[in-house]
């Protein structure tokens, strides 16, 4: 293996799994927390090169071949900005950031100096998410009328050694909510239906959660492919759901994560078939997508969701709290 080394900034949660996925790719690997018990944890439990407490001292001591910025999104733009100048390739823990504001920057900075740079929007990488656009691209069940995309699951449950209330999540000002973070859903649905014409949006605290962030956002969307679509997220599922119905002129197809399941609706023959899936497949999303950066950085594939892609995904949240706010439709950029 060449000298190839990593920064990650940002050790929780989803740091370490990171970190897990990368080490197969990165001879050297150096973390960034502002959290004494999280840096050890990371030296116990992986090989870690060095730690720092402030990703810019890393920067001044250190060059990288890349950097994972798993911090909360108030303070992606940042260190994406800092890392770009300082010639490092980008992996962004989604979403891309708290707004749209600033990335375009960062966009013209990576295309002079040649940076990969990849947004960590997973669905796509999920094995059964290939098989679901297998279908759809197929025609399986014909021209696509409308779907519903339910993802809710329970805030208190995500990390039940803390206290919810503490977590980013729970924080508006740092980028919490359910539309910031599953905004996955809105990345997986452009994925495979398009972009987006129009939203409604409804977004805000419905539930008795502890939090300043949102716990709900529901969305009517209007694809530019004439497709009409409902999406709800919330924070206060106490049974997690994540499933997606699609409806079409020839049957209807339900891709569920929770279950790992796609079933299709043959119209004609009136019968059910069915894909069955496991868990192993679904976390298989994380080592693919690692994969997918490593092979962008040194054998030159095409980034899979990049700044430009996500700055689509991050301009229907933006539309959704301006429509939320507004009581209004909010068209999309052309």
């Amino acid at each position: 293996m060449t000298d190839k080394k990593l920064l990650v900034v940002g050790i929780g949660s989803i740091g370490k799994r990171h970190i897990d996925n990368f080490k197969d790719y990165f001879n050297k690997i150096d973390i960034v927390d502002t959290r004494d018990d999280r840096i050890l944890e990371a030296k116990n439990t992986f090989n870690i090169n060095e730690a720092y407490r402030s990703y810019k001292e890393a920067l001044d001591k250190n060059s990288y071949n890349s950097i994972a910025i798993t911090v909360p999104p108030h303070l992606h733009l940042e260190i994406a900005r800092m890392a770009a100048l300082n010639d490092i390739n980008l992996f962004i823990e989604k979403p891309l950031g708290m707004n749209v504001n600033g990335w375009d920057e960062v966009i013209d900075i990576c295309n002079k100096k040649k940076l990969k740079n990849y947004v960590a929007f997973c669905h796509r990488h999920i094995p059964y998410t290939a098989s679901l656009k297998s279908l759809l691209d197929s025609n399986r069940i014909g021209d696509v009328f409308n779907f519903n995309l339910r993802w809710g699951s329970y805030l208190p449950d995500w990390h039940p050694h803390e206290d919810y209330r503490s977590f980013y999540m729970a924080k508006k000002e740092q980028g919490g909510g359910a539309l910031l973070d599953e905004s996955h859903g809105i990345d997986l649905v452009r994925y495979l239906f398009g972009e987006v014409h129009k939203v409604y949006a409804s977004v805000g605290n419905f539930s008795n959660l502890e939090i300043s962030s949102d716990d709900s956002a529901f969305l009517t969307m209007i694809f530019k492919r004439n497709i009409i679509s409902q999406i709800n997220f919330d924070l206060n599922a106490r049974h997690p759901r994540i499933n997606l119905e699609i409806v079409g002129d020839k049957g209807t197809i339900i891709w569920d994560r929770v279950k790992h399941l796609i079933s299709v609706y043959d119209s004609e023959n009136k019968e059910w078939s069915y894909q069955q899936f496991t868990k192993d497949d679904l976390m298989m999303m994380y080592p693919l997508q690692a994969k997918h950066f490593y092979d962008c950085i040194n054998n030159d594939a095409i980034e899979m969701v990049n700044i430009e892609d996500a700055l689509k995904t991050q301009e229907i949240i933006d539309a959704s709290f301006l429509s939320s706010s507004q009581e209004k439709m909010i068209y999309l950029k052309k």
